[in-house]
């Protein structure tokens, strides 16, 4: 519906905020005394016999029916909430245009129409394009919203009397069986099934199992996204009702319903603060953006299990769009949690952001929470990982294939994920472009990379000084006495898998990249160089660096800049041209550092390009 300004007005919106809190509300209730219910029963031990078992099956019954009432008065909620943002933030646009506009001496028509007495003035035609902007935009949520709404109240009326049956395979099928049929498939016969299915008879199934329907692929990302929502309140009240709540996870938990900036609507810029002169980041809208737009949207989790390990999940941050580039998988490292990732998203954000296109943050597994033998140094890890890559980049190609045909998919490790990365691309991971970050190495299986991609172009970046520089130069028997103890640097390298090496800095065919400077580099020699062991992984945190520009030109095949190796000095340490990729003047390097932390210095302040500091040479990535 397209409203009259005076209807826009009119509407009470606040009606529609409080429709939102009131389901949530009893949505919060009902899973309180369903979890009431299934406690009571859990300690009926004592309990025997028919009467025990025909109680228990019909208890669980109704517990799964509330669930799926609770189920969708979750989703009615939040689509509730979502329109009242949006639709607050445009009337409140709309009217202010219509309030200027008259205090500029304009008369506004109820349908938009603005004129002024004088035929020469242009105010009128701004403003008339400005209002008609916001109702076309308030026509679009209403539609939009208007739609899903009313689809949820037909399923909350079709299940008021239990589950009912939906279409599968040409016959009437009880949606929990239809789960369980799907989950015996391949994913490639889950995606063929579902893609027959209607509309409401998917939505059937993500309310009668959220949890399997959210992270099993061959699922539709859309369906994946809509059933992990679910799953994500469930973890909120599942967490509030433990004997001992861990307030930091819920409000965690809480965050990730939060909607976020649209990357493809709004960039981050570098400008200077008044008060101190250092470069910040600062949000702004693109430009011909309208102002009715909000400019947000709801994350989106196509994996999500918060009682798996350290916490698993797969973030899509960002959108295909027309203007989509390219495709990202980012796969972080060593310390990576779900509690923990909000610095992991922010930077697949600036990648969504700076590449305009969908940047996946990929969490579907444990990570090494330290450096030590168990963490870090444990091969264990990626070749848990790995597999499941292997598996989720078909998702990601089906996908591309249906959203944005021909688009390259690259993967991006850092770190430790350099190693998943390069362990799945043994497996046999498709990908166009590769990216090692910093990367821990090649692959920790002895055997050669089996991408299927003939074509596939690999990339790396490490900076100098960096302390996994060393691990990477160190073959699988490094050598070394257990006694020196040098941080990254074991007796073995488990890392060392790759019958060409275990330094993709080195690998025949991966073009090496520079990581150059902090902020947006203009060669007036005030920029920070990346460097130290800050340089392992700061610059995921500078948008505007060199290094995280280039991972963003490497996915959206874009220009980078290629490596050009420099000679940096401190107090304490100097990384001359040439210890790249040597092991014994790495370690030595290392030693010296440690030499000065032992006397309370910092040996990585206030470095000195004593080399080569002008920027790599600008290459093409496609």
């Amino acid at each position: 519906m397209r409203p009259t300004i005076s209807q826009l007005a009119a509407w009470n919106l606040a009606g529609l905020l409080q429709a939102a809190k009131v389901a949530n509300e009893n949505a919060v209730t009902l899973y309180d005394s369903l979890t009431d219910s299934s406690r009571a029963m859990d300690a009926a031990q004592e309990w025997r016999g028919q009467t025990r078992d025909a109680a228990w099956r019909r208890t669980n019954e109704e517990i799964e029916h509330a669930h799926e009432v609770r189920g969708l008065l979750v989703q009615f909620a939040d689509e509730a909430a979502d329109a009242h943002r949006e639709f607050e933030t445009a009337r409140t646009y709309v009217l202010a245009q219509q309030s200027t506009a008259r205090t500029a001496g304009c008369t506004v028509g109820d349908t938009g129409m603005v004129t002024h007495p004088d035929s020469g003035n242009t105010e009128a035609g701004v403003f008339q394009l400005n209002i008609l902007a916001g109702l076309d935009e308030i026509e679009r949520i209403d539609n939009s919203y208007g739609e899903q709404l009313r689809a949820i109240q037909a399923d909350l009326a079709a299940i008021r009397e239990g589950q009912q049956d939906i279409m599968f395979q040409g016959v009437p099928r009880d949606p929990d069986d239809v789960i369980t049929q799907l989950a015996a498939m391949t994913a490639d016969q889950r995606a063929a099934a579902l893609s027959q299915l209607s509309p409401s008879d998917i939505r059937a199934l993500v309310i009668a199992n959220p949890d399997v329907m959210g992270n099993l692929n061959g699922v539709p990302f859309p369906i994946r996204i809509a059933a992990n929502e679910i799953n994500i309140r469930n973890a909120v009240q599942q967490e509030k009702h433990k004997p001992n709540p861990d307030q930091e996870r819920i409000n965690r938990l809480e965050g990730l319903l939060a909607p976020i900036d649209d990357p493809t609507k709004t960039d981050k810029v570098l400008g200077k603060s008044e008060s101190d002169k250092k470069p910040e980041l600062e949000l702004v809208r693109t430009a011909g953006l309208s102002a009715a737009d909000d400019a947000k949207l709801d994350r989106k989790f196509i994996m999500f299990r918060a009682d798996e390990g350290t916490g698993h999940m797969i973030e899509m941050v960002g959108e295909f769009t027309s203007d989509t580039k390219g495709v990202g998988v980012y796969v972080p490292g060593t310390s990576t949690d779900l509690d923990g990732s909000a610095s992991n998203q922010a930077a697949a954000w600036n990648l969504a952001d700076q590449t305009k296109g969908p940047v996946f943050l990929y969490m579907e597994g444990d990570f090494p929470q330290d450096l030590g033998p168990s963490g870090a140094m444990n091969p264990q890890y990626a070749e848990d990982m790995a597999p499941k890559l292997v598996e989720f980049g078909k998702e990601v190609d089906r996908e591309v294939g249906q959203r944005a045909p021909g688009t390259p998919v690259t993967y991006v490790g850092h770190s430790y994920g350099g190693s998943i990365v390069g362990t799945a691309e043994q497996q046999g991971l498709r990908a166009d472009r590769i990216l090692h970050a910093s990367s821990a190495g090649t692959g920790v299986e002895d055997k050669a990379w089996n991408n299927p991609n003939p074509n596939v172009q690999r990339y790396s970046m490490t900076a100098p000084g960096d302390l996994i520089g060393a691990a990477q130069s160190a073959p699988r028997d490094t050598g070394l006495p257990s006694w020196l103890d040098l941080p990254g640097i074991p007796e073995s390298n488990p890392h060392g898998g790759h019958p060409q090496g275990t330094d993709p800095d080195k690998m025949p065919g991966v073009t090496r990249l520079d990581t150059g400077y902090y902020g947006d580099y203009n060669g007036d020699g005030e920029q920070a160089v990346v460097f130290g062991p800050d340089g392992h992984g700061k610059y995921w945190d500078d948008p505007n660096s060199t290094a995280f520009r280039n991972i963003a030109g490497v996915i959206a095949g874009g220009e980078v800049h290629a490596y050009r190796e420099r000679g940096i000095e401190t107090d304490w340490v100097d990384i001359d041209l040439g210890d790249d990729g040597d092991l014994k003047d790495e370690v030595a390097d290392l030693v010296a550092a440690q030499a000065a932390q032992q006397l309370g210095k910092k040996p990585y302040a206030d470095p000195r390009v004593t080399d080569n500091a002008e920027l790599g040479p600008r290459i093409l990535a496609s």
